[in-house]
């Protein structure tokens, strides 16, 4: 979807139909079968899906550009659906290879033009059919189970956040979405020419009143899209380049809430998408490293009540619906079991059969992190990994996997 150019008038800057559009065109966007926006909404309706019956194939390529010039993703593929299906069991096996046979049709009939990976999530007896790509590259593979494989996508999503980044002037300002480390522009805003403005029509002595009006108006209505958008697509945060004048008229038009996640940083209005993703790299690291930093200050001043401490501690906590946030080392992995019936987890359950509801339905779980993960999405919990080396240090204090309690 290409950006959309808006023109501010000089009385009512932002008409009603214009935000109507803008909210349209914002949403437009989070539909789109391309990567451009994945969003935490779209995670938390993935880490809510269950087949009991048919199950969830999760499937995982890696697009780069030699293996679109010869279709080398064929054979990548291929492979994978053989290994799958030699470990699948008689009975799904069938519905396995026709998804698979499925998914290889779609890309060929079209490969998407962008992204360097994509992700399909099917299940013929529920009706699913979801396809993501990805302006990154991750590694191939295929899952089978009752619930999509959501573990990448989390990861990702987490290293690269999502933001709003506004490059602002009084007669051309622009939008663009930072996600996954890729910058996308998605708006264009033309202002008033105000030089056109002040005509000798204009007494002398009201001209600068003029212009700083006119500025202050158009500072509200870029504050009010800001706010739209911010809303509807989920950002962290609002990273500004503007003149003084129109940063401090653009902030003061904002909510106290999204003031304090404002950023400013520097970069020329013509610059292009790599050229505003280079000016943003150091500010992009800070704000990684600084939201890790956050969430290990609220588990350090925790009281001990509120906290769980240690993997087997943290799953306990998560069945009963109690975690606020689940904090994990990146690096940290591990199998586990889960019982059928009540969805407990275990590092390793005592005995044959579930402690918590007695079921003897206990089932392995290659990716323990990936089933934590997805029971804290669904009781609305953050999911927060650990990547620089100083917070991983800092959590090392407590376990691998830990949480922050509601109670």
């Amino acid at each position: 979807m290409n950006s959309l150019t808006v023109s501010l008038g000089v009385h009512r800057p932002l008409t009603p139909e214009m935000r109507d559009r803008i909210l349209e065109t914002t949403r437009a966007r989070m539909e789109e079968p391309a990567y451009r926006l994945l969003s935490p909404a779209h995670l938390r309706g993935l880490a809510r899906l269950e087949s009991r019956d048919d199950p969830i194939i999760s499937v995982y390529l890696c697009l780069t550009p030699e293996r679109r010039a010869a279709s080398g993703w064929q054979s990548v593929l291929s492979s994978l659906a053989h290994e799958t299906l030699l470990k699948s069991d008689e009975a799904a096996s069938e519905t396995i290879r026709r998804q698979l046979d499925r998914i290889e049709a779609a890309l060929n009939e079209q490969l998407p033009e962008l992204g360097r990976s994509v992700v399909f999530f099917v299940c013929e007896r529920l009706g699913i059919w979801g396809q993501i790509t990805l302006p990154i590259a991750l590694a191939d593979r295929i899952h089978v189970g009752p619930r999509p494989y959501i573990r990448p996508l989390l990861r990702c999503w987490g290293e690269g956040d999502r933001n709003l980044v506004a490059l602002l002037s009084q007669e051309r300002s622009r939008f663009f979405v930072q996600h996954l480390g890729q910058v996308e522009e998605i708006y264009r805003i033309k202002g008033q020419r105000i030089r056109g403005m002040l005509t000798d029509r204009v007494p002398r002595d009201r001209r600068d009143v003029l212009a700083t009006q006119v500025l202050k108006d158009e500072a509200r209505a870029l504050a009010q899209m800001a706010e739209i958008i911010m809303r509807e697509l989920e950002t962290s945060h609002l990273l500004v380049a503007a003149p003084p004048d129109m940063y401090a008229a653009f902030v003061e038009n904002l909510s106290k809430a999204l003031v304090e996640r404002v950023q400013a940083f520097a970069v020329d209005i013509h610059a292009s998408p790599h050229e505003i993703g280079e000016a943003l790299g150091p500010l992009r690291e800070k704000l990684r490293r600084d939201r890790e930093g956050a969430v290990l200050q609220e588990f350090e001043q925790a009281t001990f009540e509120k906290l769980a401490i240690g993997v087997q501690e943290t799953l306990d906590c998560l069945r009963e619906g109690r975690v606020a946030a689940l904090v994990v080392d990146d690096r940290f992995a591990a199998p586990g079991e889960q019982c059928a019936e009540c969805k407990a987890l275990f590092q390793e359950a005592p005995g044959d059969g579930c402690p918590v509801c007695k079921s003897r339905g206990l089932q392995n779980v290659d990716d323990l992190v990936d089933a934590a993960a997805q029971q804290a999405l669904d009781s609305a919990a953050r999911v927060a990994f650990m990547r620089h080396p100083e917070t991983q240090a800092r959590l090392g204090k407590f376990a691998p996997m830990s949480a922050l309690l509601r109670y």
